[in-house]
């Protein structure tokens, strides 16, 4: 069978030996035309050739018309004995492209060091399934990574359409990658969305949640911590701890008052009325308000005026009236001893001494009165007593020693009585009186047995109700 067909050659580098050696078995009228194309001049040769029953050693089936150029060395060939019979396009890997199999296709890549390997670009997040000669893929707003397979920090819900920001108030750029719950809050808030304040903290209702919260003014002394917001959108305590109260749990109860930041109990020595106002004492000094039990003082611990006994045991009474003490009292009389005017005729007189009270036998001593009906006596009381008792003693003492003066006085006296003797000369009466001039002489003379006895004649007797001298 005769057929032509049309080959183009490089020029000069053609020869006949070329075209018999191809896939032509034996040719004859070979016309040549020359065609220059710069910078390579071809050839257009017309072979008529005769086609032979059999094929060329490398190849099979039907007689090819082309010449099968596949064994180049390329890696991207699958069979370098096969190609197409009218195009010439070899076997080729998947992956791989070009007549040769030496270009990666479409959605391959190579670093020039390794084969076509797939850009395995995901197909939700790239924009299509090229990637660069490193296999990075083009990535639809917010993905991220080399295959478009993450949403970028900021976003959330990775779907065909991309990836949706984060919707945390500005309060944190991360959230979940599938479900968008915002992670690590700023601001002191919390939630899905760092849309609550964290437990301590609050925000005004007129704020906007973009801004931070504010810490609670409530101590963790004084209450549970936490607080919330009020109508006028101040902060209010949520709960006060004992015994603290207010809005902000920086007062105190009733029954205690402020001391040094902390409420402390009122100090009332128990003597407040519990029916009473609430308020027993002052909430800032702690002084006790109503005092009861008649007591007195900043903490009712003394005893009102007119009272006695002890605040803090509440037995603060009035005293119970006592009976005086009475006590003997020495009395000393004395009677000094008239003057008598003995008769003329009588040398002498006589002294009669009234009977005199003694000095008496006893001091004195306390009756058995003298215990006092109080069910308590103050210490100041007992004192007081205690000085009395001393006073009393001394003026005793003293009553003694004036007892005893008085009575040696009178002995005296009754021992040194003066006498007189009357003489009566014409009508002339003189008298002579000796004092103290016989200290020592016997007075017993000197009085007489009977007061009212007769003077003798010429003689002048003077006589008083107790007493006689001689005259």
């Amino acid at each position: 069978m005769s057929t032509q067909f049309l080959q183009w050659w490089p020029y000069p580098s053609l020869s006949l030996s070329s075209l018999i050696t191809g896939p032509l078995q034996s040719a004859s009228n070979l016309t040549l035309t020359k065609h220059f194309s710069a910078p390579v001049s071809y050839l257009a040769v017309t072979v008529n050739y005769t086609l032979t029953t059999f094929c060329h050693p490398n190849r099979r089936g039907q007689f090819s018309k082309l010449v099968c150029n596949c064994s180049t060395g390329a890696e991207g060939i699958l069979d370098p004995d096969d190609c197409d019979p009218k195009t010439g396009q070899c076997s080729c890997e998947m992956g791989y492209t070009g007549l040769q199999c030496e270009d990666c296709e479409e959605g391959y890549f190579t670093n020039g060091t390794s084969g076509c390997l797939p850009c395995a670009c995901d197909s939700y997040g790239a924009v299509n399934h090229l990637c660069d000669s490193s296999g990075t893929c083009v990535c639809k707003a917010g993905v991220y990574g080399p295959k478009c397979d993450d949403c970028h920090p900021g976003f959330f819900h990775f779907s065909s359409t991309g990836c949706r920001p984060c919707q945390c108030n500005n309060h944190t750029s991360n959230c979940h990658p599938q479900s968008g719950v915002c992670l690590n809050c700023d601001g002191n808030t919390q939630g899905s969305n760092c849309e609550e304040c964290r437990p301590g903290f609050y925000r005004s209702p007129s704020s906007v949640l973009t801004e931070e919260c504010l810490h609670c003014p409530c101590s963790n002394t004084s209450s549970n911590g936490t607080c919330h917001t009020d109508a006028r959108g101040s902060a209010v305590c949520d709960r006060c701890l004992a015994p603290y109260s207010g809005p902000q749990c920086d007062q105190c109860s009733a029954g205690f008052f402020r001391q040094d930041a902390l409420c402390v109990p009122c100090d009332c020595s128990g003597n407040y009325d519990p029916l009473g106002p609430a308020q027993i004492c002052h909430p800032q000094t702690g002084q006790c308000l109503g005092c009861i039990n008649n007591t007195m003082g900043p903490h009712c611990q003394l005893c009102a005026p007119g009272y006695v006994g002890d605040a803090k045991a509440h037995n603060c009474t009035r005293p119970t009236p006592t009976t005086p003490t009475n006590r003997s009292t020495a009395v000393f009389a004395y009677t000094p001893a008239p003057k008598v005017l003995p008769p003329s005729t009588s040398n002498s007189s006589s002294l009669s001494p009234t009977t005199t009270q003694a000095l008496l036998t006893s001091l004195g001593s306390p009756t058995d009165n003298t215990t006092a009906a109080l069910t308590e006596v103050s210490w100041t009381q007992f004192n007081i007593i205690i000085l009395a008792v001393i006073i009393l003693v001394v003026l005793l003492l003293l009553g003694f020693v004036g007892g005893v003066y008085t009575y040696r006085e009178y002995q005296n006296r009754k021992l040194n009585a003066p006498f007189w003797t009357i003489e009566l000369k014409e009508d002339n009466i003189s008298f002579s009186s000796y004092h103290d001039s016989i200290p020592n002489a016997d007075v017993s003379g000197l009085l007489e047995d009977e007061a009212n006895e007769v003077a003798p004649n010429g003689q002048l007797a003077l006589t008083t109700p107790g007493n006689c001298y001689k005259a």
